[in-house]
């Protein structure tokens, strides 16, 4: 028996999401399984598919540099990344454990939400 996957990101002020199927979301896992501490926070990284180098966040962060461009939220609450500093701009939200390989922006500040 397999057990379904489904990974979610959604647009906090849009208030839309897009869901993979769990097809998708495994072929992914199977393609590139990012290598991140095994801590409860955010593992952030410079590039897209957990490429460059790896930060992790457990709290709060208002100034992202380098940005992010791939995340994985391994904690129990949704975390938004936002395109500007001091949380600016339309978020992208992570929902807990999940992973983006890309997140379609450049995120300069980050916080539980």
């Amino acid at each position: 028996m397999s057990k379904a996957v489904t990974l979610a990101v959604a647009t906090a002020a849009g208030g839309t999401a897009a869901l993979l199927p769990a097809s998708t979301a495994d072929a992914q896992g199977r393609a590139r399984v990012p290598i991140c501490p095994h801590v409860v926070g955010l593992c952030t990284w410079s590039e897209p598919n957990s490429g460059g180098g790896v930060r992790m966040f457990p709290r709060a962060a208002p100034h992202l540099d380098p940005a992010v461009r791939s995340a994985k939220n391994q904690t129990s609450m949704a975390w938004c990344l936002y395109p500007r500093p001091s949380y600016g701009g339309r978020a992208v939200v992570l929902t807990p454990g999940s992973y983006t390989p890309g997140l379609g922006l450049e995120a300069r500040s980050a916080r539980p939400c």
